[in-house]
């Protein structure tokens, strides 16, 4: 089934018509909830490029110096990283936690990568410069793949994530895995809103993966409630993850 990436550029004022639509797909994580573990290491992410265009989208601060998110967040639609780019973090209470800065190479994404239409290989790391907060010398979550990915069908997932189109920014939902698609990704029954893209999925407490896209039947919305997920893989492994010497279990 044709895919379609969430829409990351800041939408109209007019589509914040939609939000009461999300207490359909999603809920509001409470004030008391955001500073949890472990939705307190989830984070709304802003790139900004040198010529002043705006990207937004959601990532995860997982330890060790690595903030996980969607590939095409730090991307243009061929793949390549926008030049001069910077990127700031913020949490459930609007303040900062991180920002790229004096890394010489702070973007980490699988060298086959080959943008938008790549969604098997649309996951990134963000070397992190400087936290604010948050510990970076030791992995604060657990991260799994599933070799299997036929295994994972009718399981359970959640995810979190911030939107700037939701009354709400930080919202949650929960679902099951309905497909596995030709290309490895997995499609849930998730809610989701514009924005979310790099948002974690977990299953048993673990991160298997990250939100990408939207499926065809959403194309055009700003809600949507089947989203597209990109698993780790042993690939993703070898080429992203163990470049920070991130720990990942293998689940057979």
């Amino acid at each position: 089934m044709k895919k379609s990436l969430i829409t990351l550029l800041i939408a109209l004022l007019s589509l914040l018509l939609h939000a009461p639509i999300l207490a359909e797909a999603r809920k509001e994580v409470s004030p008391q909830e955001a500073s949890t573990h472990p939705f307190h290491l989830t984070q709304a992410l802003i790139a900004r490029t040198e010529s002043g265009q705006t990207v937004r989208g959601t990532g995860t601060n997982l330890g060790k110096g690595a903030f996980l998110t969607a590939a095409h967040n730090l991307t243009d639609e061929q793949g390549q990283l926008r030049s001069g780019q910077t990127v700031e973090t913020y949490n459930a209470q609007g303040k900062e936690v991180f920002h790229t800065g004096t890394s010489a190479t702070p973007y980490h994404l699988a060298p086959s990568y080959s943008g938008y239409e790549d969604l098997k290989n649309d996951l990134a790391l963000i070397q992190v410069d400087s936290s604010l907060g948050l510990p970076t010398d030791k992995q604060e979550l657990k991260l799994a793949i599933y070799p299997q990915p036929q295994k994972l069908l009718g399981k359970t997932v959640s995810t979190m994530g911030f939107s700037s189109l939701t009354r709400q920014p930080y919202t949650q939902a929960t679902g099951k895995i309905i497909r596995v698609e030709a290309d490895g990704t997995l499609t849930a029954d998730l809610g989701l809103v514009q924005e979310n893209s790099g948002s974690p999925v977990f299953l048993d407490g673990q991160i298997m993966g990250i939100i990408t896209a939207v499926t065809e039947e959403c194309r055009g919305q700003s809600i949507c409630h089947q989203a597209t997920i990109t698993p780790l893989t042993q690939d993703l492994k070898k080429q992203v993850l163990d470049k920070l010497g991130l720990e990942v279990r293998i689940v057979n």
